[in-house]
């Protein structure tokens, strides 16, 4: 028996599936994987080209009638192509003819998801005109004209060093701030928390943190209810103080999207030639589709008790593999990625900064290559679960993937993370102070 085999492309923002065999019960098992496989949380629109398929049974409508369900409820369209004699007796036997946008080839089906008023680009739904840099469009929304500050709380040089004790940790409540990253645990005391302390990143009074236990499994508070005063422990941290000056959608037309470096590149490049509140420094908040990310994660707290022999720094070449994982190879690639951080503009004038402050807010990790002209530190946290959503605001969406999305992957950010499309705030910084 010829086993069920699925195929799947993507056509201008569509994603079309092959299956290959009969979509009786094992069939439509395995076509169920392949959905939930290669639906990626920005997909709105499907076509299944039945034209290889030439036994279907209700297992199969079953998960046809579930594919078409999902679409609907992302507010697009999908489409049966070439469905052969047999299966179309099927259907009709059924009463599902009717249900479904049956159409005789995959081209026209592709016709059929973009009619009903389907918006396959991001940008094609921007009333506004969009810049374009490179293969980027960017669609830019003024906001906040206040002041926008960095505070920095703790050591990053005691970080790297690994010469935190329990004299560096520093509490207080998570709940109140927006925006920051760092280095911190959640645990009912300090000396508790002190051996779990790792990558750590608050979004909206929410906490995402990669304990350093061993698991590698990043755990999250998002309180919905009474703020009862839950501690974190950190020994490092960035916090925003201060609106985003500009809130701004992007969408690549490459389909490997754009890297973490180059979107700051580009952001730099911009605000030079258009923005005055930019001083070299930005902080970006970010939520969007992932073309892969790539990631970094302290595999034990760097305390001083832990150092032993350490000559130089955690990340040194020599010393990196004992205290951090690292995954070069791009993972999660269709998943939405929340992420906040902090870029240096190197070939900027720096001098208006306080530099003990300014060289806390970020690090050379021995990953990033090729960007002398820039410093970035940035921390990401992976959702699923919550279907990409074109219209919402960064701030609205944010706050709906920490309510209602699964959280499978925090890390800290290596500039090779990629993005297909997305929504940023952008905060230009005036000043970065020590605490």
């Amino acid at each position: 028996m010829i086993p069920m085999n699925i195929t799947v492309s993507r056509n201008e923002g569509v994603v079309v599936f092959t299956p290959d065999g009969r979509l009786d019960g094992h069939g439509a098992g395995i076509f169920d994987e392949a959905i939930q496989s290669a639906f990626h949380d920005d997909d709105s629109a499907a076509v299944v080209d039945m034209s290889l398929v030439e036994y279907l049974s209700s297992a199969g409508i079953r998960t046809l009638l579930a594919l078409a369900k999902e679409v609907k409820r992302r507010g697009g369209v999908m489409a049966l192509a070439g469905v052969q004699e047999y299966p179309m007796k099927v259907l009709k036997m059924a009463g599902f003819h009717s249900v479904f946008t049956i159409v005789p080839t995959v081209g026209e089906g592709l016709l059929a998801c973009g009619k009903d008023g389907l918006a396959l680009s991001l940008i094609d739904e921007l009333s506004a005109p969009s810049e374009k840099h490179g293969d980027v469009s960017y669609q830019v929304e003024r906001a906040g004209t206040g002041t926008a500050r960095l505070k920095v709380r703790g050591s990053l040089s005691t970080l790297l060093h690994a010469r935190i004790t329990r004299e560096d940790l520093v509490e207080s409540t998570f709940t109140s701030i927006k925006y920051s990253i760092g280095l911190g645990a959640l645990s009912p005391d300090a000396g508790s928390a002190l051996p779990l302390l790792g990558e750590m990143i608050t979004l909206h009074g929410a906490m995402v943190w990669l304990p350093t236990d061993g698991n590698d499994t990043p755990d999250f508070l998002a309180p919905a209810g009474e703020d009862v005063g839950i501690p974190v422990y950190t020994a490092f941290n960035i916090t925003l103080e201060g609106p985003f000056h500009e809130y701004i959608s992007f969408e690549s037309e490459d389909p490997d999207g754009i890297s973490l470096e180059d979107l700051y590149r580009q952001l730099f490049s911009r605000a030079k030639e258009k923005q005055k509140k930019c001083n070299g420094i930005i902080a970006l908040a970010i939520a969007g589709v992932t073309a892969g990310m790539t990631g970094s994660g302290l595999a034990r707290s760097p305390l001083k008790e832990y150092s032993g022999g350490l000559k130089g720094t955690i990340m040194d070449e020599d010393a990196i593999g004992e205290w951090c994982s690292v995954n070069p190879i791009p993972h999660h690639i269709g998943d939405t990625l929340v992420s906040f951080g902090v870029g240096v503009d190197i070939t900027a004038e720096l001098s208006s900064y306080d530099p003990v402050a300014l060289h806390s807010l970020a690090y050379l990790h021995p990953a990033h290559k090729g960007t002398a002209d820039q410093q970035l530190h940035n921390h990401g946290v992976i959702f699923r679960g919550v279907p990409w959503d074109k219209n919402a605001h960064l701030e609205k969406m944010i706050q709906t993937l920490l309510q209602e999305a699964d959280v499978a992957d925090m890390r800290h950010l290596l500039n090779t993370t990629r993005f297909r499309r997305g929504k940023i705030g952008v905060a230009y910084i005036s000043e970065v102070t020590e605490e």
